[in-house]
């Protein structure tokens, strides 16, 4: 299993996350993230989030 570490940047804070993520790396589809999101292999700070959980930056 590949673990993958993104740093959202400012103009994508409040996108939903299976955007945000496609937007950061090309290589996936939406349609995998949000299958990754359903098999809950996709966290926010170690927890479990849905497709429509919106991103925010780092402060």
């Amino acid at each position: 299993m590949m673990n993958n570490e993104y740093i959202v940047e400012e103009n994508l804070s409040g996108t939903r996350i299976d955007k945000c993520i496609v937007a950061l790396d090309c290589d996936i589809s939406r349609a995998t993230v949000q299958r990754l999101i359903d098999e809950e292999n996709i966290l926010v700070n170690g927890k479990n989030v849905k497709a429509s959980y919106k991103v925010s930056t780092r402060r």
